[in-house]
């Protein structure tokens, strides 16, 4: 019932066939080239790799929203420069418009 109320859907998929969740393999794909990228002798305690976790949690996906958007309802501060006028209530608005 609680799942039921809430709108969860249990969708399965095969674990030895990968090309079954797509976003959960690019996903992926996407870690490992960054730990290739900031730490090819596998040591990720690196600020270089913290900043490209951010920088993968400010992208924006399929939606137009990033993880971090649809999460905290904000982009996370991060080194990459953006104008202020990104962060106005306007934006907030809309993205609280999206989320309903």
């Amino acid at each position: 019932p609680f799942f039921q109320r809430w709108g969860v859907r249990h969708a399965m998929s095969s674990p030895h066939y990968p090309q079954s969740n797509g976003h959960a393999e690019a996903a992926v794909k996407k870690v490992k080239y960054l730990i290739m990228k900031t730490a090819p002798n596998g040591n990720i305690d690196s600020e270089e790799f913290d900043r490209g976790l951010l920088e993968l949690h400010n992208t924006p996906n399929f939606t137009g929203r990033s993880p971090a958007q649809i999460l905290f309802g904000m982009p996370l501060r991060s080194c990459v420069p953006a104008h202020s006028s990104a962060f106005m209530k306007e934006w907030q608005t809309k993205a609280e418009d999206c989320d309903r």
